[in-house]
């Protein structure tokens, strides 16, 4: 018999305590709840409610019907229950056959496609800036003596700086 927590009982011997304890007036009047009020099974949590066997499934579902063995040899039925769990893991992590993932050649085509894309996005912002830019560029008459005059100073300082070196100057 299994090790029970203290206070806890069997389900043997709750069934055995309500079909000893005849039924009491005080209970009838207990489970005429008042509007609001829930019954204290309903207020447990989740976590205290144990799952039921077979999962969601319904009862008599090939699911929950137990396996026959196909095989007698037993190192054959032994191959054939890890054969089976190994592929319920699989589905789970869905991982093998069952995964989601594209395969290489799927994502080598979607790279190439949105390399494709970055492309053509690419041109036709260059063509948008194209569009919108000058055609001519055309500089100031005042732009224009300013930077002749730069260059003028430049030749006139470095022609200078010769003639000290020589010592013509």
């Amino acid at each position: 018999m299994p090790k029970n927590k203290p206070g806890a009982q069997t389900q043997s011997q709750t069934q055995a305590q309500a079909a000893a304890s005849p039924p009491s007036p005080s209970s009838s009047a207990s489970q005429k709840l008042k509007a609001g009020e829930q019954p204290a099974e309903a207020r447990k949590g989740r976590q205290e409610q144990k799952p039921r066997i077979g999962g969601p499934a319904v009862p008599g579902a090939k699911s929950t019907l137990p396996r026959t063995a196909t095989a007698t040899d037993p190192q054959q039925q032994q191959y054939e229950n890890m054969n089976r769990e190994m592929r319920r893991r699989l589905r789970q992590m869905k991982a093998g056959p069952y995964s989601e993932a594209p395969s290489p050649a799927e994502k080598y085509r979607k790279k190439l496609e949105k390399q494709k894309r970055k492309k053509e996005q690419q041109k036709k912002a260059v063509e948008r800036i194209a569009e919108t830019a000058p055609h001519q560029i055309h500089l100031g008459r005042r732009l224009i003596y300013f930077v002749v005059a730069i260059v003028l100073v430049l030749v006139v300082v470095i022609v200078l700086a010769l003639l000290h070196h020589f010592g013509v100057f």
